[in-house]
Parts: C-alpha cells; structure tokens; sequence
C-alpha cells in the first residue's frame, strides 16, 4: 500500500525501537512463530507442544486447522497472543486435492469451480467446532492446478472462515456426481506465506541451541514480531506526542497523524503504529484516507484493542 505523509515528523530514538530489533527475550514475552502444521494433530495440541518445548506460560494459535489439514499456522507467545483477532480473521489461501467419484471432463472442472468465485452459502460441516448455520464467505480466486484421473488438484483465496470441505461437496453436486476432500494444505494467511514457516522439530531445535550452545541465531530467524500478523491491515502511522494517549486507550484523532496508507475506509480495521513502525493499536476506522489527509479535526479511529505498554513513550498530553 502507498504511503502518504499528512504531517512531517521524527521519532525520537530513546523511546521505543524498531521491531526487527527486539530482542529474543522480548519476543518470547511478545511474538510468535509461524509453525508448519503436519496432517494429525490439532492445532491446540500443537500449540501446546510449543508451550510446553519453549517453557512458555502461555501460546495461542491464530486460525484453526483441523487434525487431517496441514500448513501455515501462527503460534504467539503470552502477551503476543492478543494479537489472535487481527490474524485470524485474516484472508487465507489453500491448495486442495480431492477424489471424485466419476470421470469428469477437465474443461468441465475448471468452468464449475470458476462459479465459485465470489460470494458463497456455505453450512459449516458437521466435524467444524462452530454453530452449523448458512453464512456468506467471499472466494477471492480460485482454480484448478491439476487432473489425473479422478484425483483433482486445486487452489482457493478466500476470506477466513470458508470451508474447503465444504467447497468440495458442493462442487460435486454441481458436477453431478460425489466426491470427498483427500488433503489440504493452507500456504498463506494474511501476508504470512508457507515459505515463511517451519517445522516443530525446528522450532524446538533453535530453543534448544539459543538456551544450551548460546547460539541464537536460527531462533533469530523463527522468532516473530506481532508486527508481521498485521502486514495484511492498513496502517496510520503516529507521532510520537500521540503515542501515549492512544496506548492509554484514546481514539486516534486526525492531529496526531504523521503518515497513512492509501485506500483506507470507514468502519475499516487498521493499525495505528509509531514511526519507528511498532503496533500501538488496532481501531476501526471513522473516515477514509482522503477525509483523514484533508481534515484540520475530528477523530480519525476508534480504538478496538491496545497493544503497547502506556510506558514506552513518554506521556505528552493534558487530562
């Protein structure tokens, strides 16, 4: 997204510090790492295998993926599992293999998944851990990889919260015939990609070198700010006199900003952020980019959660 400067300003480097630099110890308290999720466990399981390897108090997983699919799956540490709402609304993207029933034409396939594009009615299925009732979900893409014999391989973007399962019997039905889901595999969420994740096994083994052969360079590597789980929002940067009122709970009026990204909507989630690019806040958004660039006053977000302690920079406004 582009960025546009509503006010020049600097950051001062005594207070806060860029993200990329934090150190291991303040990520463990305040970050997660992207897990290659294998076909078997549940995600809680394999959270908890996380917690209990990296002697953590507490872990989270951002997004669920049942026991029988694997890939992508963000874990955050104690205070970085705040950071669940913004990831794991996040859109996501799958590979799908599945088998049907009858020998279907390849040209056939790729005009019925084609329908799919768009918006959807879908019932979770029975196996899902929410209410089975009828919602809409948006299909940014899809497509079809693959065709051998019977087996299909395919790809889907869509929002969080859209069944692959569930897109698979009803593209049976439209073929006319039946068919079942035989794997999935999520490679990307949000702005998170599957060349970005690693394994548990490597997880566990960077721990182990950081704490045992005071070599921390591969945790370095694994070790995520809470920054990165919102990549995928658009971002309002602040200035440094607005930074402690808005970490206190205040709503982010237009006088504090410094910078902000294009394409910004009312009622839009964004990220309020410092200069120096740190996660202050979460807040819906009350104008859009222009509105916010033009006005001399008003209240440009509503705070939705805070993320940063109030004592990071110092305190520059009058009750």
């Amino acid at each position: 997204m582009q960025w546009f400067t509503r006010e020049e300003a600097e950051t001062n480097p005594e207070y806060g510090e860029i993200p990329e630099k934090r150190s291991i110890e303040k990520l463990m308290q305040k970050g997660f790492v992207i897990v290659d999720k294998p076909f078997g466990p549940t995600s809680n399981q394999v959270s908890s295998w996380i917690k209990e390897e990296l002697n953590l108090k507490k872990t989270g997983h951002f997004g669920t993926l049942d026991p029988n699919a694997h890939g992508v799956l963000p874990v955050g540490f104690n205070r970085g599992t705040r950071i669940n709402p913004a990831l794991a609304k996040a859109d996501k993207r799958y590979v799908f293999e599945a088998k049907l029933h009858d020998q279907i034409p390849e040209k056939k396939i790729r005009k019925i998944l084609h329908q799919f594009k768009g918006t959807n009615n879908q019932v979770p299925p029975k196996k899902s851990a929410v209410k089975r009732k009828e919602r809409e979900r948006e299909v940014y893409d899809i497509k079809l990889l693959d065709k051998q014999e019977k087996i299909i391989l395919g790809e889907v973007h869509c929002e969080s919260g859209f069944y692959v399962r569930t897109l698979i019997t009803q593209l049976s039905e439209k073929l006319g015939t039946h068919g079942g889901m035989t794997e999935l595999r999520r490679t990307q969420q949000g702005q998170i990609t599957e060349q970005q994740a690693r394994t548990i096994q490597e997880i566990v083994d960077a721990y182990h070198y950081h704490k045992k052969d005071n070599n921390s360079e591969p945790l370095k590597e694994i070790l995520q700010p809470i920054e990165k789980a919102v990549q995928h929002l658009p971002k309002i940067a602040v200035k440094d006199s607005a930074v402690n009122a808005i970490a206190n709970g205040a709503d982010l009026g237009v006088n504090g900003i410094s910078k902000l990204q294009d394409n910004i909507k009312e009622k839009q989630l964004v990220a309020i952020t410092t200069l120096k690019g740190e996660l202050i806040a979460l807040a819906y958004a009350q104008m859009t980019t222009q509105d916010m660039y033009d006005s001399t006053d008003g209240t440009a977000a509503e705070l939705k959660n805070v993320y940063m302690d109030p004592k990071t920079y110092p305190k520059r406004w009058k009750q």
